[in-house]
């Protein structure tokens, strides 16, 4: 995947523009921030698609609220998987395929 590919995705994802790949120097110091930075919870990455309606409204809630938007999908998340628990108990790693009666 070329720059121009990447670029165009953390435009999709960010709703910005970065003009220019950052230097190798603020790459490293990036880098090492990270590594001294503690961690309280383990995070991951992952890819999901969301309508643009949607992830227009949650960029706005980010903005509105002073969050990342991270932090908006993480307590989404949070709550509808406290839900789900209290309607069809713990998770404990049971897999059911019915979509419609998950919250």
């Amino acid at each position: 995947m070329n720059n121009d590919s990447l670029d165009a995705l953390f435009t999709g994802l960010t709703g910005t523009h970065q003009e220019s790949t950052p230097s190798k120097a603020a790459s490293r110091s990036r880098r090492k921030a990270r590594k001294n930075k503690p961690s309280v919870d383990k995070e991951e990455r992952f890819c999901t698609i969301v309508s643009s309606d949607l992830l227009h409204k949650i960029r706005l809630i980010a903005s509105r609220e002073g969050l990342q938007i991270k932090d908006v999908v993480n307590a989404a998340f949070e709550k509808a998987v406290k839900s789900y628990e209290r309607k069809h108990g713990v998770i404990e790693g049971e897999v059911r395929r019915n979509v419609g009666n998950l919250f």
